[in-house]
């Protein structure tokens, strides 16, 4: 399962991640932790990794 997780803040700490998609499609997941709206930082992980830290 693939989530994406996004933050206003600048410097974030472990709890200022929300979530804003989880799906099984890798594309999806790609696609929207690469988009910028309304977020600062984006972040993708793969069951419970973090594969992008910060995008």
């Amino acid at each position: 399962m693939y989530r994406v997780y996004g933050t206003t803040k600048s410097r974030p700490s472990d709890a200022d991640w929300e979530l804003l998609l989880a799906t099984a499609d890798p594309v999806e997941a790609t696609t929207l932790v690469h988009e910028s709206e309304g977020t600062f930082w984006r972040r993708l992980t793969e069951d419970g990794q973090i594969v992008l830290a910060r995008v």
